[in-house]
């Protein structure tokens, strides 16, 4: 269990810096997810002997293919809701997929039961939605946001593809158990079905400017995301669907020092607001992580 926080808490710094090397490519947009692509698939050219052994288990392949994919659609929403507000709105609005991930935990997966594991998720949830709402309404600088309903919208919808992509992967854990894989096998197979939507949507969406620099940065965000990923998978094997994923998102507070110290989305007199809103979704995240 102890084993299990501290992946959670490297994947909850990993995967709350990963979409920042996004903000400093040129390509923007569904434009820097094919580089997102090509660094995934070299990720998993260095996880090859994974993947050949996760071809030997159909089920288990095609199901963290099957995650990858619904990622990957989560991905493309989320690069679209940064072309509209800032880093930290867009990660709290995120946070959706918390409750997806609860509810199916709990019931799906019955990771948790009696009264006070749904006080404190409830307490949690109310945490939640206030916080959000919130940073929502804080003005961020005008160069730095465009259509703040669009952008909100987006990002719920990425939300919710982030809330289910783990449905797979825990589903064969629990009803078709594999002792001789673990989380690197499954992350494998997860960066496969990820890269293959993201090279795709090269053809409709790449861009000829700044190869070499929005590769770079598409590496570093894919080297970032799997790192993370795979901590949050051995979470997640450790603690529960509904224990770990609040955990890992309440990188809330990673992405909003992000958005404030580095990108400068809000003016000074905004930065209380922000960091008060990203605090309290991140006592909400606690609530729920700590329900069992």
């Amino acid at each position: 269990m102890e084993l299990g926080y501290l992946y959670a808490f490297l994947a909850f710094a990993c995967i709350g810096s990963y979409l920042v090397p996004a903000r400093f490519a040129t390509a923007r947009g569904l434009s820097f997810f094919p580089f997102m692509g090509l660094g995934m698939l070299a990720v998993d050219a260095a996880s090859f002997p994974f993947l050949v052994a996760l071809w030997a288990h159909p089920l288990w392949f095609w199901g963290s293919v099957a995650s990858g994919v619904l990622w990957a659609c989560g991905q493309g929403l989320g690069n679209l809701a940064l072309e509209e507000i800032s880093l930290a709105k867009a990660a709290v609005f995120f946070n959706f997929n918390s409750f997806i991930n609860i509810a199916l935990g709990l019931v799906l997966f019955k990771e948790a039961s009696g009264l006070r594991a749904y006080a404190f998720l409830l307490a949690g949830g109310i945490l939640l939605f206030l916080g959000a709402g919130w940073v929502a309404r804080v003005s961020a600088a005008p160069s730095k946001e465009g259509n703040l309903k669009r952008g909100m919208l987006l990002s719920l919808a990425a939300g919710f593809f982030w809330g289910i992509y783990f449905v797979p992967v825990k589903a064969l854990q629990l009803w078709a158990p594999e002792p001789g894989l673990d989380f690197l096998n499954v992350l494998s197979g997860l960066i496969l079905g990820g890269a293959v939507p993201a090279l795709l949507s090269g053809v409709f969406y790449g861009t000829r400017r700044g190869l070499l620099k929005n590769a770079g940065w598409g590496f570093a965000t894919a080297g970032l995301w799997a790192v993370g990923t795979a901590c949050f998978l051995a979470s997640i094997q450790s603690l529960g669907l509904s224990r770990a994923v609040p955990m890992v998102n309440s990188n809330t507070l990673v992405y909003a020092a992000w958005s404030l110290f580095v990108f400068r989305e809000f003016s000074l007199s905004q930065w209380p607001k922000v960091l008060g809103g990203a605090l309290v979704v991140a006592a909400g995240v606690a609530l729920m992580a700590f329900s069992g």
